[in-house]
């Protein structure tokens, strides 16, 4: 469906689409009601048979869509080096979290029917969006970088913005745009859903003690945010706990520290394994609250 739709926009005839499954059995058949499904839409099977998702799979990806969240903790927890890669294409259609698209292997046709125009959704959101995505998972790639800040953050996050601009990242400017007295959660918030939602890869807050806006972006699903004491800090929080938000206090953080706790967060990988399966079970069980 992806490579058809980039075919009919004559979007990028070089990009190559390759589909794979994380517990799927290499060279077996597509599911008889997929290929019903598709056979509506003019789009032929003939030929096709599945295939693993592994590591030299994930290393020549750009871009890695993924149905639901349990593909997402399986690659971040088997091959996290490619986890910044990857975006749930429920991100395309929802407005919020839940971000899954369910699996109809084993249903009826009503639920082949419904994840058919669930994905044909997704997609058409994502290709609205083709320019932007190519400038930031395809080479060069340019990592996206959410800031915001209060009143007493303000300058902080200015002199922010250049420096990371300098270093070669796209930068989302949530404001606030003066020291003129404001309510810190109003940017914390949009910062924190902007990652939530993948639009961003990552967050800095600041305030005047970082706890406000660790505080409310922490309520945000999806969202680990956390308040360096230095950069070991910073260091484990991304290689232990895949944080994806850095708060700050503008008075008690000097500049000299917030760029070197940056640097090394931002550097750092997150390492996976038995660490996802600790962050998994907090999603899950913020999901839990959500149902």
């Amino acid at each position: 469906m992806f490579r058809r739709k980039l075919q009919e926009r004559k979007l990028d005839a070089d990009v190559i689409t390759v589909s794979a499954g994380i517990a799927a059995v290499d060279g077996a058949p597509p599911a008889a009601a997929t290929v019903e499904r598709l056979r509506k839409q003019g789009i032929s099977l003939e030929g096709f048979r599945t295939r693993v998702l592994t590591s030299a799979l994930c290393e020549k990806a750009h871009l890695i869509l993924v149905l639901d969240e349990s593909h997402e903790d399986f690659i971040w927890e088997k091959k996290p080096a490619h986890g910044d890669k990857m975006r749930l294409l429920g991100q395309f259609l929802f407005s919020g979290p839940p971000y899954g698209i369910p699996d109809p292997l084993g249903g009826g046709s009503a639920e082949y029917e419904k994840t058919y125009y669930l994905i044909d959704s997704a997609i058409e959101n994502l290709l609205h969006r083709w320019d932007s995505l190519k400038a930031r998972y395809y080479s060069p790639g340019q990592k996206v970088v959410a800031l915001g800040a209060d009143h007493r953050g303000y300058a902080v996050k200015e002199w922010l913005s250049g420096w990371l601009t300098s270093a070669g990242y796209q930068i989302i400017d949530c404001g606030t745009n003066s020291e003129e007295s404001c309510d810190h959660p109003v940017y914390a918030l949009h910062v924190a859903e902007l990652v939530s939602q993948g639009q961003a890869d990552r967050g800095i807050l600041v305030c005047s003690t970082g706890h406000g806006m660790i505080l409310a972006a922490n309520k945000v699903p999806r969202i680990r945010a956390i308040l360096p004491l230095n950069e070991e800090h910073a260091h484990l929080a991304r290689s232990h706990n895949n944080a994806n938000i850095l708060a700050f206090g503008a008075g008690f953080h000097k500049r000299e520290a917030i760029e070197s706790i940056t640097r090394e967060w931002l550097r750092t990988a997150f390492l996976g394994g038995n660490y996802q399966r600790r962050v998994a079970m907090i999603s899950r069980y913020e999901n839990s609250l959500r149902c």
